[in-house]
């Protein structure tokens, strides 16, 4: 609720709608399997706290970050179409897991109009965001690629309304951050040493400070998917009680 209601303003009746998608709370441990490959995809869930992950491992034993999940972000979106998941899901910290079946959705669309369209917009700048990344791994160099992930967490984080400006958590190994930006464990270390002597980076686990984020965001060219919205074409927020009047009179008139 508080991460979309950065975007629009949610009445009374599109809180409550989204209430109901946390109401089964479930918690889960760090480390402990959200989603394996092959388990069948019933619907979406809300991260209502905590981190999470999306994994791949390789042939040789191998694992590939491919995704991070943040507190109050809905996993599930990009996979509603499919009926079994094609990558496993961690929790990188503790936390809490709401999860709602694919049924529950249909009044989202029938009844809640601009609150799908804003999920909608959610997930596709989430998507932009990925391809941000990705294109990121493919023609950066190291210390671009590194840059580049601290700074659209952080972009993230603010949208999240759980980071502290430039100040914010990476709960995440040196070897995890390398399996983000496909760097090796001794290089990721390598890195954030050469930008806490270079003055750019202010480290105390969990947390870093980003001091020379300006100067980061010109030297990767960094675009802040989350700061565009198009919110113009969503359609007026509507009160399902006045939609189920207008059925009642609809069928006493047939």
């Amino acid at each position: 609720m508080s991460r979309l209601s950065r975007f629009v303003t949610l009445t009374e009746h599109e809180r409550d709608f989204i209430a109901e998608l946390e109401k089964d709370e479930r918690p889960y441990v760090k480390g402990r399997a959200v989603v394996s490959i092959g388990d069948p995809t019933d619907g979406i869930m809300v991260l209502k706290t905590g981190w999470a992950v999306v994994k791949a491992d390789t042939s040789d034993g191998r694992s590939q970050i491919l995704r991070v999940y943040l507190p109050g972000e809905v996993m599930g979106l990009a996979e509603i179409g499919s009926s079994h998941a094609n990558h496993r899901i961690v929790m990188q910290t503790d936390g809490v897991i709401c999860p709602f079946p694919r049924k529950g959705l249909a009044p989202l669309i029938t009844d809640y109009p601009r609150l799908a369209a804003l999920l909608m917009s959610v997930g596709s700048l989430d998507q932009i965001a990925l391809r941000h990344h990705a294109s990121c791994l493919g023609s950066m160099d190291a210390a671009g690629k590194l840059k580049f992930f601290l700074l659209q967490l952080r972009s993230r984080l603010v949208v999240a309304n759980v980071g502290l400006g430039n100040r914010f958590q990476v709960p995440f190994s040196q070897v995890e951050i390398g399996q983000a930006v496909g760097l090796t464990s001794i290089y990721v270390n390598k890195l954030l040493r050469c930008f806490v002597m270079a003055g750019e980076i202010e480290i105390d686990r969990p947390y870093m400070r980003l001091l020379a984020r300006d100067k980061w965001e010109r030297d990767v060219e960094f675009v802040d998917a989350f700061v565009d919205m198009d919110t113009s074409w969503f359609p007026s927020a509507i009160d399902p009680r006045q939609v189920d009047r207008h059925k009642i009179a609809e069928s006493t008139a047939s």
